[in-house]
Parts: C-alpha cells; sequence; structure tokens
C-alpha cells in the first residue's frame, strides 16, 4: 500500500486560493497521509469513478483495534471537502499523522490545506 505525503497549504486570511492549481493526482498511491494540527482540510476531486474516503483510527480498546471512519461514497465529477480531524485519528507512533485511504485511485486528486487562525 503506497501513502502520498501531503504537506499542508496554509490558507491566507481574505486571500483567494486557486484549488484547482493546488490539486496533485492520487496517482497509484492507495491514499495520503499527512501531519495533523486539527486544522487540516482534505480537497478531494473526484472524476468518473466514485471513491470512499476511510479514515484510519490508530486507537485499540481492550486491545481491539477500532475501525476506521467512512462518511460514503464522493460523488463524482466533484470536489469534496474532509476533516478536520481530532487528535484520536494520529497515528500511535508520535508522528501526529492522519492516514486517509481511498477505494479507487482512477482520477482522484487532493490538496491538503490548513486553516488559520481566528485573531
Amino acid at each position: 500500500m503506497a501513502l502520498l505525503t501531503l504537506t499542508a497549504q496554509p490558507l491566507q486570511k481574505a486571500l483567494p486560493l486557486n484549488l484547482t492549481g493546488a490539486l496533485v493526482s492520487l496517482g497509484a498511491n492507495t491514499g495520503v497521509t499527512f501531519v495533523n494540527t486539527g486544522r487540516e482540510i482534505l480537497a478531494v476531486s473526484v472524476g468518473a469513478t466514485p471513491t470512499t474516503p476511510t479514515s484510519d483510527i490508530w486507537l485499540t480498546i481492550q486491545g481491539q483495534s477500532v475501525p476506521g471512519v467512512s462518511g460514503g461514497p464522493l460523488a463524482t465529477n466533484a470536489i469534496a471537502l474532509l476533516g478536520p480531524w481530532p487528535s484520536q485519528f494520529n497515528r500511535t507512533d508520535g508522528s501526529y499523522q492522519v492516514q486517509v485511504d481511498f477505494s479507487a485511485q482512477t482520477n482522484v486528486s487532493v490538496a491538503l490545506l490548513q486553516v488559520p487562525g481566528v485573531a
């Protein structure tokens, strides 16, 4: 399973973002991984092939793994926004990384955006 490592692109207050230019193809990767600060939003552009994202949860309860969370299939020929993720979705290795897997990779592009604080 190959993962595409994303770096968040900080949104600038009151400035537009060319979302189309920020998107990168998932290619042969089965999912994405990124550092989670709790302010990340994942934009997912889906072509004609539907895909279902699943956010992995890295906790165990009484030794049992917790299954990932899926919001169901994303609409085709549209852009969906996922996130933000609470810390329970972070890997337990101290990397603060979140992993989102996709059921299909064909014609899927992603962009990781970071929302600024409100100060």
